[in-house]
């Protein structure tokens, strides 16, 4: 199972409802295949357009993550998202995506 997510251009209170439902099942999906690696990796940079909800639903996921002892990663997190979480207060989802390129 791939456990790459890629978050579409639009992350705003218009697409959240669409993206929660295939979200969830790509969760659940992680959760299956946790044995392999507890980091989830979620191609970040193509969001140009985002607002509370989109972090929201980011924040959610990553909780969802946790509860299973996995990690959320954004890799490249595009700038509308990195300013909206920073401002949102969700720098830790951007911290993640910041450690795993040090590492890399």
């Amino acid at each position: 199972m791939s456990r790459s997510l890629v978050l579409p251009s639009e992350l705003t209170i218009y697409a959240v409802g669409e993206l929660r439902p295939q979200w969830l099942a790509w969760l659940h999906a992680a959760r299956e295949a946790s044995a392999d690696d507890a980091v989830c990796r979620v191609d970040a940079g193509a969001v140009d357009e985002v607002d509370a909800a989109g972090v929201q639903l980011l924040v959610s996921l990553s909780h969802g993550l946790a509860k299973s002892h996995l990690t959320l990663r954004l890799a490249d997190p595009s700038g509308p998202l990195s300013r909206a979480c920073e401002a949102l207060g969700a720098g830790h989802l951007l911290a993640a995506a910041q450690a795993g390129e040090a590492q890399a």
